[in-house]
């Protein structure tokens, strides 16, 4: 007989979550959380048990945790222990799968707290929290243990110090999204090269359903074809990317691509123009990317991005009748929109806050009607 009791409720905030749901791909990381579970039950069993050698046959039979809900706030998936009674009685194993819940939200708990993690998880099974988390975002959060007191948060900082106090593991595996573009292909190894506008060069497997993207980016490199690979990147212990593990989506990129320019842009030493110019900030221009493809109408044409002296952002638009610019205080977060008609010498001006939803509708607005005329 098969009996279910409730194990886990664990609590994942982050924007993807607010609306109550869970993003698919995150679920294969839960097939990798019930594995943990049985390993470290049986690791505890055999240190309990020293003169066994194995645990009782059967140890892991009919054990499994599965999703029976996800409730409000802001994702709370209710996650069952399903395990085995002899009659009415439960089979002599529970025992050891509570005591691993107990001991993996420890081990998370002293990950934050920067103690000892493997008085609780040994060494070798660390590796498992190279798959659990994996696809967690900058603000993403899955609280283990909410309202119990401990620290049992697991997010990109938490992960990155389990893995690697592994002794064995030298390499963490994260959710990437990169730009670059693709100077070197193998068909005979079926490998490629994709290198970032920093210039780092990283070797990635060229297989599946993303080879004709990537040999069309190769065959057109000279042209600075660039792409936008997603997928699971492998970053070592300085944080540097250095392969991918797995490649979920590839696009080439419009010429104006917002994002890689701005990368470029990021590039610009002080003194730039003939020992003038200041240098753009790197957190600025993160920002700005960010709420451009978050607000900027993709239906749009894409204007082109130049440096200003001050350390800000021109950019420029021309339509049929108009000639349009954007000049962009970053430090400020606001703009000195202008649009000049060619026609009737009319001038239209205004200041947007870049940090208003509503500002960049008027912009949007603006555009689309401009690219009407």
């Amino acid at each position: 007989m098969l009996h279910s009791n409730e194990f886990l409720t664990p609590r994942l905030t982050g924007k993807r979550f607010d609306d109550h749901t869970i993003p698919l791909d995150l679920l294969e990381d839960f097939a990798a959380l019930e594995e943990l579970f049985i390993e470290v039950a049986k690791w505890i069993y055999l240190n309990e048990n020293p003169d066994r050698k194995r645990v009782p046959r059967g140890f892991t039979n009919e054990v499994a945790l599965k999703l029976s809900s996800i409730e409000n706030g802001s994702a709370v998936p209710k996650i069952m222990l399903v395990t085995s009674f002899i009659g009415l009685f439960p089979n002599n194993n529970f025992e050891y799968y509570e005591k691993a819940r107990e001991n993996i939200l420890k081990s998370i708990d002293a990950a934050n707290r920067g103690e000892e993690v493997t008085r609780y998880i040994p060494d070798n099974l660390l590796v498992y929290f190279n798959r659990i988390g994996k696809r967690l975002r900058d603000d993403e959060t899955i609280d283990f243990s909410p309202g119990s007191g401990l620290q049992a948060k697991l997010n990109r900082t938490t992960r990155r110090k389990l893995v690697l106090a592994s002794s064995n593991i030298h390499e963490v595996t994260i959710e990437t999204m990169i730009r670059g573009t693709i100077p070197e292909a193998d068909k005979s190894k079926k490998t490629f090269t994709l290198m970032t506008n920093s210039g780092q060069r990283i070797l990635a497997k060229l297989q599946g359903v993303h080879s004709t993207t990537i040999l069309d980016a190769f065959n057109s490199y000279e042209s600075k074809t660039r792409v936008m690979i997603s997928g699971l990147g492998r970053f070592d212990k300085q944080d540097r990317l250095v392969s991918f593990e797995s490649i979920d989506h590839i696009s080439v990129l419009d010429p104006l691509d917002v994002p890689s320019r701005l990368e470029e842009l990021a590039s610009l030493e002080p003194g730039w123009l003939n020992g003038e110019g200041i240098a753009l900030q790197k957190e600025n221009l993160d920002w700005f990317a960010e709420i451009f493809e978050t607000n900027y109408d993709p239906a749009l044409p894409l204007p082109h991005l130049y440096p200003t002296p001050t350390g800000g952002i021109q950019a420029e638009w021309s339509s049929f009748t108009h000639d349009i610019s954007l000049n962009i205080d970053l430090p400020k977060k606001s703009a000195f929109y202008q649009s000049w008609n060619r026609i009737s010498d009319e001038l239209d001006e205004l200041t947007l806050k870049l940090s208003e939803d509503s500002d960049w509708q008027l912009l949007n607005q603006k555009l689309t009607q401009l690219y009407k005329e």
